[in-house]
């Protein structure tokens, strides 16, 4: 049985082996042992806090094998970004040329960097280790973030935003790094993208480009991959853009990766979602047509599972549904269609 539920403390050695699968280009996902360990308390803290405005909290979700008790994948949502510390992306601007003595018209398109997402809600940290890449385990991980989203709606804002990972070789090198941001701060992309990982991110501010970068004068390398994402993050985008996620003119400020947004109440599987009461619990072996989650923040859980209907607007459960979301007739749980 696959089963997502909060990440708990000493989960900090299976993040990192994850992180490490990961490779290059997640910074939310880092390497560093000692800043996973403060990003897990600070998640851990996030589901017991009472929150009446969304600030700071992070929620962050395992997804595990139940058998072999492994934590095969990573998935988190940042309750609010860019408060304490800035969120820099490039907007694609189009500035307008005129020469009325020549007669000409002209759009050019260049970059300007902005902190165009502060304050909004951030999907994040989806990671799947290769091996379990099947039977639909990627579309749950990243959709069971909306079925959070749906129940606890009043701890996020109203826009949600995902950074999608740009165009990188197999060494880390991304062209737009190379061709832009090298040029104005003095490392390489891997060093660039690990400072940010560890929330440094006023160097940035204090050594990119103020003024309009100018597409036309980057280098065609540079040109081709601005708001490209990385062949192995294309089926992510899909699934988000399937969910309403739309790109509005943002990319990431070290490889250029779309920036994609939606509204909260807009998304998909935050719509048509539904929560119910278990009127009875049975003993059928479960029909995973169901992503499914109980509505608890202590001990936050999810998985798939059977669901019907009854007359009365109740639901019956399966047992073994059950028992990993670990509620009993009587409770709700929150589902939505796979």
């Amino acid at each position: 049985m696959i089963g997502i539920r909060a990440i708990a403390t000493n989960d900090l050695e299976a993040l990192h082996q994850l992180a490490v699968e990961a490779g290059i280009g997640m910074t939310t996902l880092t390497k560093d042992r000692e800043l996973l360990k403060q990003k897990i308390e600070n998640s851990v803290n996030s589901f017991k806090k009472d929150v009446q405005i969304p600030g700071g909290e992070l929620y962050w979700f395992v997804m595990e094998d139940t058998e072999s008790k492994r934590i095969i994948g990573s998935a988190a949502i940042y309750a609010a970004i860019g408060l304490s510390r800035p969120f820099y992306s490039f907007r694609v601007t189009n500035l307008t040329h005129t020469s009325q003595e020549l007669e000409k018209y002209e759009p050019v398109r260049a970059l300007q960097m902005v902190e165009e997402y502060r304050g909004c809600a951030e999907i994040a940290t989806l990671f799947l280790t290769p091996e379990y890449r099947k039977n639909s385990n990627g579309k749950f991980l990243s959709r069971s973030r909306f079925l959070f989203l749906a129940e606890f709606a009043q701890r996020f804002p109203d826009q949600v935003i995902a950074e999608m990972r740009g165009v990188q070789d197999d060494e880390g090198h991304s062209a737009f790094w190379d061709n832009l941001g090298r040029h104005f701060i003095k490392m390489s992309f891997s060093k660039a993208d690990y400072l940010s990982s560890l929330g440094k991110y006023q160097f940035i501010a204090d050594l990119m480009p103020k003024y309009p970068v100018y597409i036309r004068l980057l280098p065609e390398a540079a040109r081709e991959v601005i708001g490209v994402v990385n062949e192995s993050t294309k089926p992510a985008l899909a699934l988000l853009r399937r969910e309403g996620f739309r790109f509005e003119g943002c990319v990431d400020v070290f490889d250029a990766g779309p920036t994609i947004v939606c509204p909260l109440s807009d998304i998909e599987t935050v719509k048509n979602s539904q929560s119910a009461r278990i009127e009875k619990i049975s003993a059928e072996s479960p029909n995973l047509k169901f992503m499914i989650s109980n509505c608890k923040l202590d001990n936050h859980r999810m998985t798939r599972g059977a669901v019907k209907a009854l007359d009365n607007g109740s639901i019956e459960l399966d047992q073994q549904t059950a028992n990993y979301l670990d509620v009993s007739a009587g409770e709700s749980v929150r589902y939505a269609t796979i």
